[in-house]
């Protein structure tokens, strides 16, 4: 396959990683692209993939009781992975409680969890990159619990818009909003002030 982009971001996590084992990686990966609104994983489907975003926007949320209400938890960009979360608990796969939809048209890489699991049982360079991955996605996490927790609106707008350039005229206001826990009238009233000073 021999895609350059795929050695720089397993070199960001291992910089001293052998290109046998990106010769083995390459091996479980299929380039893919995505149209936008395309439902990556469902709510319902056994999570065993992982995916690595070349470029685009993915979501991950979950419906209102009603199901009339998407909720963005997560927002996933260029060089994120993501997978069902819930899957790596145990061997064992989990339904997930999540679906993840591509926000605008991506390109990625679908790549077998199962396999990666396999190559971290028996190569020590894939334990120590599946260490590092984990590790990053947990930070990522607790960076976004913090936010949360600890920000207003308006800088958690702003991290946004520092992480995804451009973010405002990629994906609709009420993406945004959902994903800052604010509604499109609150952002707009940010977006507002934030242009005026």
């Amino acid at each position: 396959m021999k895609d350059n982009f795929v050695t720089q971001f397993l070199r960001f996590f291992k910089e001293d990683i052998s290109d046998k084992s990106i010769e083995l990686f390459e091996e479980v990966i299929t380039y893919k692209q995505i149209s936008k609104n395309e439902i990556i994983i469902h709510e319902a489907d056994s999570a065993d993939k992982f995916f690595l975003i070349k470029e685009g926007i993915v979501g991950s949320f979950s419906k209102s009781i009603d199901e009339e209400k998407e909720y963005i938890r997560a927002i996933h960009a260029n060089n994120d992975v993501f997978t069902n979360l819930s899957s790596l608990n145990t061997g064992r796969l989990y339904k997930t409680k999540n679906n993840y939809k591509s926000l605008t048209d991506c390109t990625v890489y679908e790549g077998s969890f199962i396999k990666f699991i396999e190559f971290t049982n028996t190569s020590h360079e894939f334990a120590i990159l599946y260490g590092r991955i984990i590790q990053r996605a947990l930070l990522i996490s607790q960076t976004r619990l913090d936010e949360l927790s600890l920000l207003d609106a308006t800088q958690r707008y702003e991290i946004l818009k520092q992480r995804i350039a451009n973010i405002e005229n990629l994906i609709p206001q009420y993406q945004i909003a959902s994903y800052l826990n604010i509604t499109p009238v609150q952002l707009s009233r940010i977006r507002k002030s934030l242009l005026s000073k």
